[in-house]
């Protein structure tokens, strides 16, 4: 799946009401819960990350992007420039990882769309805590790969 079909995938579960259901929704909604405990409310919308320019071009807010950097005290690299360092590796475990891709960071957002917290709220909350954030990246990873 390209990120173009992916953002449109996003933009599209919104609208859905989440139809679609994670096999193990006990960890999801767990994750969550963590999540919103340990937060200090730091969110955003789908309309403020992804704004629509036309129907062809979507626009990435980079300012979220920041507040993930930010918050998690992780790099976001933009580009793949090959693997010059092995620390940000998909093949090191979690807490070692020095930086995240956009993929990661759509999948965040996809397993957050899946949760009771985003069916409510309609928010997306920004963790502090990577553990957290690789959990989620991982169901929406598997998300993405189960719903082609």
């Amino acid at each position: 799946m390209t990120i173009k079909e992916y953002l449109n995938k996003i933009e599209s579960l919104k609208s859905e009401k989440n139809t679609i259901v994670y096999s193990d929704n006990a960890d999801l909604e767990f994750c969550m819960q963590k999540i919103k405990q340990n937060s200090e409310e730091l969110f955003f919308t789908l309309d403020i990350f992804l704004k629509k320019r036309n129907s062809e071009t979507t626009i990435l807010n980079y300012e979220i992007i920041k507040l993930f950097e930010n918050k998690l005290g992780l790099l976001f690299l933009e580009e793949e420039s090959g693997n010059v360092c092995f620390a940000n590796s998909d093949e090191v475990r979690e807490e070692y990882r020095q930086s995240f891709k956009l993929m990661d960071l759509l999948d965040y957002i996809y397993a957050f769309e899946h949760s009771s917290i985003f069916t409510v709220s309609q928010k997306i909350i920004i963790t502090s805590e990577t553990e957290l954030f690789w959990k989620l990246v991982k169901i929406g990873s598997g998300l993405r790969e189960e719903y082609k």
